[in-house]
């Protein structure tokens, strides 16, 4: 009791700039306050507290990283539908009041009061923008699963199981949303338009198969029509239906679009679902990954309708969170807030040089060792190359161990020899292959690390770098349990080389007394 376990599913596109030298979090004295403090107290025009510190956190946020980054903060902290407000010092006066977004709910109790000194609360927040931050800024889903350990401060679990993993609106690698998920700015009909549409679910079937999806629609598809039965089904309004490769919807001119159907009577302007206007499509499931994605909307954008999609053969859907996220890529840990949580020698700033004109102030591009004192990220043993993985996940200059966001220790498990966390699999919920309990090199144990999985080894990758993805062995199709979801057991501990190609380390950091 008291305890409980989340799979948070999110995107990141923090890059590692961003993250590591924006003027609040690398500013000490705005650091400190901001661990010190309510968030609406620091930012809240309505609730701001005045200070000296709220009057710095003011000043800070004139820099542009430094409100990505409490973009972040917010959304891992906040629970989705909170929204904490903040004036824009970037905006002309009468239109600076701005708005970030809540999502995961680590942290909620933030909004209001201060976290307690060396707060779990800060570590989960603290794991969580380390898990969303990469140097190249894509826009990638993730899967993030922990333990939370609180039962004095009675956390709801911040999100539960999704059975039913919706699709992204955006194009995995991109920072791009899909103009389909968008409200249709005036009257539209028809399957060819670009608005309005709904994320339905993701499905799976093994590549190369050719499989029916059906709202109600003839199985067999277009080909079927007047003699297949139905499959699926449409009411209250006609729908029709779109499908792309992948686990992001796509618009008609998308190259991931596969098929899209308005019926076996296209032409038709009939508003009313029936056996030949409810939408049906063939595909032949996609040879990477064999992932597809469901998209429906009312042939009229006027009207709303419901429906059950099917599939036929061997195909999978919906599918569950995990199922969709089934490639562990490792953990992260730390704490990036409060007393000694940064380099003595680092401190960005924002400085006034003339009366409208501000400079930041930040260090050297180039730093052989981490900003941050405490931040750290250990990788999943199926890694091929796991360190230069882990490193290029983490640093800012892929290939080098140049302005790293954190301290890579090692594997997060191995079946033999050296390992950082003590399980991979926590007790909370068998078989979500979360590790826990994860050393630094201090041998100091993080009891909040979060865990992350990716749809694709190479979500995070840029083309130039795929050697560095490659796996020991493919991640298992997904199955469905007796429960109507589908799910992947736990990853299969795989042997580390003896020897990895990978490119000299530096030298750990040596942690300095009282630097916690």
């Amino acid at each position: 009791m008291g305890t409980s376990e989340a799979e948070i599913r999110i995107a990141n596109s923090l890059t590692t700039q961003e993250l590591v030298v924006n003027a609040i979090a690398a500013n000490h004295a705005a650091n400190e306050a901001l661990a010190s403090n309510s968030l609406e107290s620091l930012f809240d025009p309505g609730e701001i507290i005045p200070s000296a510190e709220s009057a710095l956190i003011a000043n800070q946020l004139r820099d542009p990283y430094a409100q990505r980054f409490m973009a972040y903060l917010v959304s891992c902290a906040l629970e989705e539908g909170e929204t904490l407000a903040w004036m824009n010092p970037l905006q002309p006066a009468g239109s600076q009041l701005s708005q970030w977004k809540g999502g995961a709910g680590l942290c909620p109790q933030w909004r209001t009061s201060a976290p307690a000194e060396d707060s779990a609360c800060l570590k989960r927040v603290t794991a969580c923008l380390l898990a969303r931050n990469n140097a190249l800024g894509y826009r990638v889903g993730l899967s993030m699963r922990g333990e939370i350990h609180e039962p004095e401060l009675a956390i709801a679990e911040p999100f539960a199981l999704d059975s039913w993993a919706a699709p992204l609106n955006y194009a995995q690698g991109s920072t791009t949303s899909r103009n389909s998920s968008a409200p249709c700015s005036g009257a539209a009909v028809g399957a060819g338009r670009d608005c309005g549409w709904t994320m339905h679910s993701v499905g799976w079937c093994p590549a190369g198969q050719t499989v029916s999806v059906g709202a109600g629609g003839p199985t067999g598809g277009p080909s079927a029509c007047g003699v297949g039965a139905p499959l699926g089904s449409s009411s209250d309004a006609r729908m029709v239906m779109r499908v792309c490769s992948g686990i992001s919807g796509c618009d008609s001119t998308s190259a991931e679009l596969m098929a899209a159907s308005e019926g076996c009577l296209p032409g038709s302007t009939s508003p009313w679902p029936t056996a030949m206007t409810n939408p049906s499509v063939n595909i032949t499931c996609p040879a990477q990954g064999g992932y597809f994605t469901v998209m429906v909307a009312p042939w009229n954008n006027a009207t709303t309708g419901r429906v059950t999609v099917a599939v036929t053969g061997t195909a999978q859907l919906p599918l569950s969170e995990r199922g969709v996220y089934r490639i562990r890529e490792g953990a992260f840990y730390g704490n990036m807030f409060g007393p000694g949580a940064l380099r003595d020698d680092i401190n960005v700033q924002v400085l006034n040089v003339t009366r409208d004109r501000y400079v930041i102030k930040r260090p050297e591009p180039g730093q052989s060792k981490p900003i941050f004192n405490d931040l750290y990220s250990c990788y999943d043993p199926g890694w091929v190359h796991g360190l230069a993985y882990a490193t290029y996940r983490v640093c800012a200059l892929p290939g080098t161990h140049e302005d790293c966001a954190a301290t890579v220790t090692g594997p997060c498990w191995a079946a033999e020899g050296p390992k950082q966390c003590a399980a991979q699999d926590g007790p909370l919920f068998v078989g979500d292959g979360d590790f826990v309990a994860c050393r630094d090199p201090a041998d100091e144990t993080w009891e909040e690390p979060v865990t992350v999985f990716l749809n694709g080894p190479c979500d995070l990758v840029d083309a130039q770098h795929t050697d560095l993805c490659a796996r020991w062995s493919e991640a298992q199709t997904p199955r469905r349990e007796t429960s109507g979801r589908v799910s992947v057991p736990v990853p299969t501990p795989v042997p580390l080389p003896t020897k990895e190609p990978l490119p000299t380390k530096e030298p750990l950091p040596t942690k300095e007394p009282g630097k916690r």
